[in-house]
């Protein structure tokens, strides 16, 4: 053999050998990325307020991974949440009853990756923004170092399209987004929906209500250019220019129009049941006060007024038989229908269990006709009145709660949700 092709041969040689050497280290590195590991999302098309299961599978049993969810809201802001699991013994992770070893939420929960997820800049809102359009979610799963699994999936605020109008104060004499599924010929019940602190337009709970089938007119009181700047001497017929411009809206049934008051706002939402009950048919108090408080944040007045006169009111927040002035106390027993009420009894804002039983009791001890129900939650806090499932807030929102009562938040709202959608559709 010439020298040269000794040489050819010999680089031959070495090359084979390599790749032998090579071929073991290719198969494990491929086995610790577990290329067929997959990620599934059922379903793979829901609404917002619809859970879904995130399965991944193919995992090596007992393997720990990386789960993130990522999309990017109707404002632009990219929100993001990931946690850390544990494959079962066959490889799968189920998030219904995975527990999670770290990560954005804790314990097992199911829509925990959606509802914990935070944004990488302030939201405009202070929470997601949805759009008329889906989003887009994409989930990812990172295990051994390398990403082994990734997909999507989509939610949106509505299956119908829906139909967001605004009304003005020098229009029809109240400042208001109306939210409905297009035109309609079937009236349907309707909702005032009036928030509380800190003030301005409640969004996110008129639009699922509306994409619910209900139509919902959500009411800014406060805290709105051309309104008030604090919670002082708010006149009830202002309320009472947005219920009867909604009892006059196509497709709305005016016999049937609740207003769902949170928190501060479910004084306003007793207090028109109270005096305006040909406009209200029923009244929904989420983290109620069973009595009229003070203006805020001066406590100086009254809060609520009729007739330009002030409407009794208390000082004493938490007691729910103030005794600075007992006619404080709303009388709810002249509410013409139905009353929903929902309480967490970690409210570090207020007492609302006890305001809620307060106002159990006062149409229980004067037999009212009506049905009343009262939907406790014991480690959820004031959030709870949020009602909205798997919605995700902003740090603030976060804060304010704590994570601990945030997640408990998120978890009654799951049950609430479905049961005040049940107490609509019975009236």
């Amino acid at each position: 053999m010439r020298r040269g092709e000794v040489r050819r041969f010999r680089w031959v040689w070495l090359l084979v050998v390599a790749l032998l050497l090579a071929a073991p280290v290719a198969g494990c590195s491929a086995s610790a990325q577990v290329p067929r590991a997959t990620v599934t999302v059922t379903p793979r098309t829901s609404v917002a307020d619809q859970p879904v299961q995130i399965r991944v599978a193919g995992l090596v049993g007992g393997q720990r991974a990386t789960v993130q969810v990522s999309p990017t809201d109707a404002a632009g802001v990219r929100w993001q949440a990931s946690a850390v699991y544990r494959a079962d013994a066959e490889g799968d992770i189920d998030l219904n009853s995975a527990a999670v070893l770290s990560g954005s939420y804790s314990d097992i929960s199911g829509m925990g990756l959606i509802w914990s997820m935070q944004p990488t800049k302030t939201p405009p809102l202070g929470a997601y923004s949805w759009g008329s359009a889906p989003r887009m979610f994409a989930v990812s799963v990172n295990a051994g170092g390398a990403r082994v699994a990734s997909g999507e999936f989509q939610r949106t605020i509505s299956q119908a399209h829906l139909t967001q109008q605004d009304e003005s104060v020098s229009a029809n004499g109240f400042m208001g987004q109306y939210w409905h599924a297009g035109t309609t010929t079937t009236r349907r019940p309707a909702v005032l929906v009036l928030d509380g602190l800190p003030g301005g337009m409640p969004t996110v709970l008129p639009a699922m209500l509306a994409a619910s089938g209900y139509p919902a007119l959500g009411v800014a009181y406060f805290k709105e250019p051309g309104l008030p700047q604090t919670l002082s001497d708010i006149p009830l017929e202002y309320f009472a220019k947005a219920l009867t411009w909604l009892a006059h809206q196509p497709g709305v049934d005016p016999s049937a129009i609740a207003v769902l008051g949170i928190s501060r706002g479910s004084e306003a939402a007793q207090l028109l049941g109270v005096h305006y009950p040909s406009l209200v048919h029923a009244v929904i108090g989420s983290v109620p006060s069973n009595a009229a408080n003070c203006s805020y944040p001066s406590c100086a007045g009254p809060a609520w007024t009729l007739h330009d006169k002030p409407l009794p009111y208390t000082h004493d927040y938490d007691s729910p038989s103030p005794p600075d002035d007992p006619a404080a106390v709303i009388p709810d027993q002249r509410i013409n229908g139905p009353v929903f009420l929902d309480c967490g009894e970690d409210d570090q804002a207020w007492t609302s269990c006890p305001y809620g039983q307060a106002i159990v009791n006062l149409l229980d001890d004067h037999h009212d006709q009506w049905s009343h129900v009262l939907y406790p939650y014991p480690k959820a806090g004031h959030g709870v009145g949020s009602l909205v499932p798997y919605e995700p807030y902003g740090p603030a929102t976060v804060a304010a709660e704590g994570s601990i009562s945030f997640q408990a938040d998120q978890e009654a709202d799951a049950q609430l949700w479905p049961r005040l959608l049940s107490f609509l559709a019975s009236l």
